[in-house]
């Protein structure tokens, strides 16, 4: 892949190390398959269980035959391998077949495993948080994708197009009805009083693994729910989380101030003891 070089470390297809599949694989011609994007530190995944039990859902969902977990985790510590800190992208397709949109039966998927370096994310949004805009795209309605982490990520890449402030650090993402849905690259939480409250995405969206942890851990004070946009302003606080950046505060949506208040330290404490 001309230009990947300066970023990306190794790269497994089907177990093989190569950085070239098929053109005619169905991932590359129709975002036929799903992915994971893993944080590794020392070679050991973070929130393992839940990237693949998600993945699992995906392939269940999309018809697809998972690749064993077992063999997932050799390939992923084999990219990772001598690397401090990483993130690692796993990557399932329907392989190839004949030009069309008809799949056959279901068929071993192929999978990429490819690390990159960990990103250099600036530590102060931990402590002073990110400023976020409203993206004008709006998400379509989907329920029979909802949730899971598919290929076709057309939508959050033209969103992510819409800034090029440097002081803009994550779009918010609505449907076609003005719920509100997630971030870009992570899943949004807003914090009412004492109650967290984070989207249901049985329509569209994805269930990010670190979200789905902190609805676990904090059972009691969380629930999904639709939000439409005008809830946003009368939040206390709001932050985005996702399995690399972790748990960052928002300070600002639009001309809306937030302050980085007790619930969201309280969640970023739970998360740096695990």
């Amino acid at each position: 892949m001309p230009g990947s070089a300066s970023y990306m470390l190794e790269c497994l297809v089907d177990g093989e190390i190569s950085d070239r599949i098929s053109v005619a694989d169905r991932g590359l011609q129709y975002g036929d398959g799903l992915f994971e994007t893993i944080a590794v530190h020392s070679g050991q995944p973070r929130l393992w269980q839940g990237h693949m039990d998600r993945l699992s859902a995906g392939c269940e969902r999309l018809g697809l035959i998972p690749p064993p977990q077992a063999v997932l985790l050799r390939e992923l510590q084999t990219v990772s391998a001598g690397q401090g800190s990483c993130v690692v992208k796993i990557i399932v397709t329907r392989g190839i077949s004949a030009r069309g949109y008809a799949s056959g039966s279901p068929a071993e998927v192929n999978r990429l495993v490819i690390s990159y370096p960990w990103p250099e994310v600036r530590k102060e949004w931990a402590t002073t948080g990110m400023r976020a805009k409203i993206c004008d795209l709006r998400l379509g309605i989907q329920p029979a994708f909802a949730g899971i982490k598919h290929l076709n990520r057309l939508e959050q890449v033209m969103a992510r197009a819409e800034w090029r402030d440097p002081e803009i650090h994550e779009g918010i993402l609505l449907d076609r009805e003005d719920h509100v849905i997630s971030g870009v690259a992570s899943n949004i939480f807003l914090v009412f009083g004492d109650r967290i409250l984070t989207p249901r995405l049985d329509r569209c969206g994805v269930r990010g693994i670190l979200r789905s942890a902190i609805l676990a851990a904090f059972r009691e004070q969380c629930e999904q729910r639709r939000i439409m946009l005008d809830m946003i302003p009368d939040a206390d606080e709001v932050f985005l989380s996702s399995t690399v950046r972790g748990v960052f505060p928002v300070t600002r949506i639009e001309n809306w101030e937030y302050d980085a208040g007790p619930v969201t330290r309280r969640v970023q404490e739970w998360l740096n003891g695990q």
